[in-house]
């Protein structure tokens, strides 16, 4: 998304059913996963008790140092029952963290919390390629391939679809996702295979492996 691409979408019209509410509580929760992986968590009193309450991330072109993410309120129609109700919503944070952290933005306040960097990676993933499959007998599918190397047995390698995709429907977002490996290993650098297969006859233009990238174009196999 470019700046026009991006003022073009601040421009859309607004709904009236969204509201921004305030918040009461904070927290970062790290998952036991490797590389780490962050959960936001926010916590509050919402003022109707059929109010739906999530957490919704800002749009930018460029990495901020601080992604803002909204604490909306929904009313799905009918009528509202104004009853204080508390809340507790969470988001992940994979795809959707600033250069520093991240910042929680309410009806009259916000909260900026840092995240700790990613240090000591032990990774080096390459040879990345895409295709979408179209030969008989199918059904249509999408492959990604790579590779990385660990400086240790043991480790194993993953990719998952991101929830929730970008804004762009073309650009397949995928989360890498490395365990970690358990008691005494061999120190032996080892490369592993990283795959993700998707039958599927949607045409994307691209895979974007997260956090950090690459984005591949992806060929058609006929």
């Amino acid at each position: 998304m470019n700046e026009e691409q991006l003022r073009a979408y601040q421009d859309l019209p607004r709904p009236g059913s969204l509201r921004l509410i305030d918040f009461e509580r904070t927290e970062i929760v790290t998952l036991e996963s490797f590389p780490p992986q962050f959960v936001l968590r926010v916590a509050g009193t919402k003022p109707f008790l059929n109010m739906e309450v999530e957490l919704v991330p800002l749009v930018f072109i460029q990495q901020p140092e601080y992604w803002g993410i909204e604490v909306v309120g929904r009313l799905r129609g009918g009528i509202g029952l104004p009853v204080l109700t508390s809340y507790d919503v969470s988001i992940p944070l994979m795809g959707i963290t600033g250069t520093r952290g991240v910042e929680v933005i309410g009806a009259t306040r916000s909260e900026r919390i840092e995240i700790p960097p990613i240090e000591g990676l032990p990774t080096d993933c390459r040879d990345w390629s895409a295709w979408h499959d179209h030969q008989p007998p199918g059904p249509p599918a999408l492959h990604v391939r790579g590779e990385c190397e660990f400086p240790t047995a043991g480790f194993s390698v993953e990719l998952r679809r991101h929830e929730p995709q970008g804004i762009n429907p073309k650009d397949l977002l995928l989360d890498l996702i490395v365990n970690k490996p358990s008691g005494l290993v061999p120190q032996v650098i080892t490369v592993e295979e990283v795959r993700y297969d998707e039958v599927t006859d949607f045409e994307y233009d691209t895979v974007t492996i997260l956090p950090d990238g690459p984005s591949i174009d992806v060929q058609d196999v006929y």
